[in-house]
């Protein structure tokens, strides 16, 4: 830890970041301070606060709270420190040590059940991610269907109580019953039945499954009830490796979460020109279509940048992973979350995420921020769309327009 002789405030080096970045799981850190966890599952609860999970993963979510993140983000909203102080603490230069490597206490926990990553199946049409996308949040339509036609967004199916564990040869997707609830089941035998991940490069295996005459007598008998839920991909090359799933209902608490089994290092992407040297980042798949519809609506040059999502301001495996494979960019454009207390947040998790790429990248790229005026770049949008669109009277010339929408949207880009 250092102190400003001239402020008394505390500051981190380079290297007591990359320190607390390698030391940033959260479930290692609550181990190593001797926090009470008690096991759920593959996932653990704060026994003080049985709303507080922790995920072998490394990140945690305060469910009752909203509030989510890796280690440096807890010491903040749980230890009410600041962005400094928890670098430091994770960095090992303020009280005790370090939790470098796995916490002992981890060592005596059960390996993580990692599940296999299956997409969900599709549905038979994509009525309502075109509701959801386009007149609820907004997005451009020619966006919504270019990527519906890429295949990096789907309108996908889950079953409560049901898990999906696999498609058969005939490209059927069959389903088991989550553990919780095996007791409602017991009269319903499963077979056996050679699936696969439904990816081309996946293996046939032999599962325990409904069978399609059972799965049909669940749903018509209201036993199960059906979800229609927004898929955003990311690829390898053209085998999809990372899904990024979330609600559609404009009521209720929305559910955002990664598919079982994504790997987080390949970024949904928004392609942009092969001549552009700047990437863009945002926190999620939305964030990026909404800024690219924003780069539409106000004729900006930046619609010509490829756009990338972390899921999430607190990791860059995404960003590493895009980096290595375009040794081109030259310019990292950071378009997080304005996650201040005056949109309701107690963690600025956009504000450290950008830090955090500032000083991962600064010195090998060009790094600059685009804060959104509102909480993000969807609300931005639909701001625009809702109270600002076509209100442009009087205005003779194209530019004239153009800076007219650049100044209702808040943007100048």
């Amino acid at each position: 830890m250092s102190v400003s002789r001239k402020t008394g405030e505390i500051y981190y080096t380079d290297e007591e970041l990359r320190a607390a970045l390698q030391n940033s799981n959260a479930l290692e850190y609550a181990l190593s301070r001797g926090y009470h966890l008690i096991k759920d599952g593959n996932e653990y609860r704060l026994q003080e606060h049985d709303s507080m999970v922790f995920k072998r993963n490394g990140k945690w979510h305060w469910n009752s709270r909203n509030l989510h993140g890796d280690a440096l983000d807890f010491i903040q909203a749980y230890e009410n420190k600041s962005y400094k102080e928890a670098v430091c603490i994770l960095a090992g230069t303020i009280g005790r040590p370090a939790p470098v490597g796995p916490a002992r206490d981890l060592k005596t926990l059960p390996p993580e059940e990692k599940g296999e990553f299956i997409l969900p199946e599709r549905a038979p049409n994509y009525k309502n991610l075109f509701a959801y996308l386009i007149k609820e949040r907004g997005i451009d339509p020619d966006l919504v269907k270019h990527l519906v036609e890429q295949q990096r967004i789907y309108q996908g199916i889950t079953y409560n109580k049901l898990k999906i564990v696999g498609y058969s040869k005939d490209g059927v997707a069959r389903y088991s019953y989550k553990e919780r609830f095996k007791e409602e089941f017991t009269n319903m035998p499963l077979i056996r039945e050679m699936v696969n991940n439904g990816t081309a490069d996946s293996v046939f295996h032999a599962v325990e499954c409904f069978s399609v005459t059972e799965m049909k007598q669940l749903i018509e008998s209201g036993s199960i009830r059906a979800y229609q839920n927004l898929l955003m991909l990311g690829y390898d090359s053209d085998i999809p490796r990372y899904a990024s799933m979330r609600s559609m209902n404009s009521s209720g608490k929305a559910v955002k979460v990664d598919v079982t089994g994504s790997d987080k290092s390949y970024p949904f992407i928004l392609e942009g020109s092969p001549e552009s040297n700047t990437v863009c980042v945002f926190e999620s798949p939305v964030e990026a279509m909404s800024y690219w519809s924003l780069c539409r609506i106000t004729e900006s040059n930046r619609i010509n940048c490829d756009m990338i999502s972390t899921g999430g301001a607190g990791t860059s495996l995404s960003l590493d992973r895009y980096l290595k494979e375009h040794p081109g960019k030259k310019c990292i454009v950071v378009g997080y979350n304005n996650d201040g207390r005056n949109f309701g947040h107690d963690i600025n998790a956009g504000e450290n995420g950008m830090q955090r790429i500032q000083k991962l990248y600064g010195k090998a790229y060009t790094v600059t921020q685009h804060r959104p005026h509102l909480n993000d770049w969807n609300d931005v949008l639909k701001n625009y769309r809702h109270n600002l669109e076509g209100k442009t009277p009087g205005l003779k010339s194209q530019q004239a327009v153009r800076s007219q929408k650049k100044r209702e949207v808040g943007i100048a880009i």
